[in-house]
């Protein structure tokens, strides 16, 4: 386990998602990057996702395709895997209508089809 402010970032950044508060998430989210600095990828690939649905949740489809392919270059393995990553690509492929190349890239990676 790893303790620490750090850490404590990510498990708020999830609770406020999980709490339908993803405008509280984003606002956790303003230093993502100082807060995941140093942690492992099994740490920093579902917090990118988090923060991927969180930007998805208020419109910010780009965002949320950013968040997600910063997910995949953290842990391609589990961003392959992991449920919310599927669920978040399916909802911005069906936005996306295809047309996206940063998507499609995702797609090849993932097998998912668009």
């Amino acid at each position: 386990m790893i303790f620490g402010p750090r850490n404590t970032t990510t498990h708020v950044l999830a609770t406020r998602l999980d709490l339908g508060r993803p405008r509280e998430a984003l606002k956790v989210a303003e230093n993502l990057d100082a807060a995941l600095a140093g942690l492992p990828a099994t740490r920093v690939a579902p917090s990118r996702m988090n923060l991927a649905r969180a930007r998805l949740d208020v419109g910010d489809r780009d965002g949320a395709l950013e968040s997600l392919s910063d997910a995949w270059e953290a842990a391609p393995q589990m961003a392959r895997i992991h449920p919310m990553a599927m669920e978040v690509f399916r909802v911005l492929s069906a936005l996306h209508r295809r047309s996206n190349p940063e998507l499609l890239r995702l797609s090849k990676l993932s097998g998912i089809p668009v």
